[in-house]
């Protein structure tokens, strides 16, 4: 019996990648792809499909906002989330969104499909370099729960040093929302200016 997948990616080529090396998986069936959140969530809604693989960044809703939609609609749906960073802020956040395997892209296609298989039969997956940094990350003190997901993607990509621009582009919003956002973090945890925004990143694992 097949496990049934989707897969959503904004990057059309690492998309299509990931695509190719699925359908060559036998006992995984790749129903569907999606090249934003919304219609990652659609495919779910609609599939319902065993496992979704779900890009952490993707413009219209982030793979952590999908996966509490699936929280949220008690689907059985598990999620394994895909991102270029590794980031324990972002892992812990995912696990607390209901995400049950966290995978870097950096890592071998193995971990993915491994991924898949771990979650799809009630487990969990987490690579390596991830489950170290979340349990630095812990033992430094308790989670930044007071931001919401979107002000988390606004603060790494900050302190990855990109302008409000730059930020409006990747998660498709406008550079004036995007300096709401950081003004609103700002103020949430009582930093004054980007320095500030940057050291309070990389002291919870946010960057590299």
């Amino acid at each position: 019996m097949s496990l049934d997948v989707i897969l959503a990616d904004d990057h059309a080529i690492v998309r299509q990648g990931f695509a190719a090396l699925l359908q060559a998986e036998p006992d995984i069936a790749l129903l569907g792809q999606a090249g934003d959140g919304e219609a990652a969530w659609r495919l779910i809604e609609t599939l319902q499909p065993d496992v979704a693989i779900l890009d952490l960044e993707m413009p219209k809703a982030t793979g952590i906002e999908v996966a509490c939609r699936v929280e949220d609609a008690a689907l059985e749906t598990r999620v394994v989330l895909l991102t270029m960073h590794d980031d324990a802020a972002s892992a812990l956040q995912a696990q607390e969104a209901g995400v049950a395997g966290f995978v870097v892209k950096d890592n071998s296609f193995e971990d993915l499909v491994m991924a898949v298989r771990s979650v799809a039969a009630g487990g969990t997956f987490v690579t390596p370099g991830i489950r170290a940094k979340l349990r630095a990350f812990q033992r430094n003190g308790p989670p930044p729960a007071v931001l919401s997901p979107r002000e988390r993607e606004v603060i790494r990509l900050i302190a990855g040093g990109k302008s409000s621009k730059e930020i409006g582009r990747v998660l498709a919003i406008s550079p004036r929302t995007v300096d709401t956002y950081r003004n609103r973090l700002m103020d949430k945890l009582g930093l004054h200016s980007v320095a500030d925004v940057v050291r309070w990143a990389v002291e919870r694992g946010m960057v590299g």
